[in-house]
């Protein structure tokens, strides 16, 4: 963690400094450059807020993923509903059917991170839905056996390959490149988030139909 902080300290420097003068060349010597070369520096900007995400989205991360695993009877409603409303914006844009129990479990969890697991897993099934707007779905589900507790998160997005599903956990990850999107690391954090509960998670997908993540939580 105190190298990435070093590393993530020291190269905010530079990018501040390629941001700042690409958009004083923006301001002051627009008149000076053609369009092709104001878009050439609209695309250095753009990159330059690229790059400074993925940096304090590592930072959260790994600050996250560094600090001990404090459990407390956390209600899932309550987090389900958070994350709802983060994602509140594509659920409205994609006009996405949203179904989500009435009652959900209250787990001894970490409440801060429950809800980066969850949230990962809504957003996923939210940006990998391609099917027309009205036809989208995500349904929440849980369920109960001697051993612990399973939250999933079933949708009718595009699935993923056979060939992928194992490797769809590890950091950095990207198998559609041209949507863009973030750094990659959500369901790396998700897994990692479970495992230091002492849980796991599992992935049920077929391309085309759509996918079902869990969070397995034992007792």
């Amino acid at each position: 963690m105190k190298l990435f902080s070093v590393l993530s300290h020291d190269l905010k420097s530079p990018i501040f400094t390629v941001d700042g003068f690409s958009e004083l060349l923006l301001g002051d010597y627009a008149n000076k450059l053609d369009e092709e070369a104001q878009d050439f520096l609209r695309r250095i900007r753009s990159s330059v807020e690229q790059m400074r995400k993925v940096l304090d989205e590592m930072s959260h991360m790994v600050k996250l993923l560094a600090r001990p695993t404090t459990k407390r009877p956390t209600p899932l409603n309550e987090i389900v509903e958070e994350v709802m409303l983060k994602c509140n914006y594509l659920v409205d844009e994609g006009q996405v059917h949203v179904n989500i129990p009435a009652e959900l479990p209250t787990l001894n969890v970490d409440p801060e991170k429950m809800r980066e697991a969850i949230s990962a897993l809504i957003s996923n099934a939210l940006f990998f839905n391609d099917r027309p707007k009205g036809e989208r779905m995500i349904a929440i589900e849980s369920s109960s056996d001697a051993s612990g507790y399973r939250l999933c998160v079933r949708d009718n997005g595009i699935g993923i390959d056979p060939r992928y599903t194992g490797q769809i956990f590890d950091l950095g990850l990207k198998l559609d490149k041209s949507r863009g999107g973030g750094p990659g690391y959500g369901l790396y954090l998700a897994k990692r988030i479970m495992e230091s509960h002492g849980g796991s998670i599992t992935v049920d997908s077929t391309p085309d139909q759509g996918s079902t993540f869990c969070l397995i939580i034992p007792r």
